[in-house]
């Protein structure tokens, strides 16, 4: 894992562990300072396979991963009429990948 990724992962960390309450406008603000590969914040922001996204579904919102296809993995998906929920989960899952990468063994075959 590059040092870039173990900066996210931090990073990540100080915001989830943060008493105040996850927001838009505060996760905007950090993403737009940062960009998180696995993270896509509300369209195509990251990479598009092994990542988690999130949207507005209706009134609610939607937050689901994708594989290393960039398929939608269904049983993933999160619907949700809590803002804070979905963003919680959100950030977590964007961590997930991350954390992912960092134990991934890749071997030169």
């Amino acid at each position: 894992m590059h040092n870039r990724e173990l900066h996210d992962l931090h990073d990540l960390d100080e915001l989830l562990a943060d008493g105040e309450t996850l927001t838009v406008a505060r996760i905007s603000t950090y993403l737009a300072a940062r960009r998180v590969a696995t993270a896509n914040w509300f369209g195509p922001t990251g990479r598009a396979e092994r990542s988690t996204w999130i949207d507005r579904d209706g009134t609610g919102w939607r937050v689901w991963d994708t594989d290393e296809r960039a398929g939608i993995m269904d049983f993933t998906t999160l619907r949700t009429e809590s803002e804070t929920e979905a963003l919680r989960s959100f950030l977590l899952r964007a961590r997930y990948h991350l954390n992912q990468e960092r134990n991934a063994v890749r071997g030169n075959f």
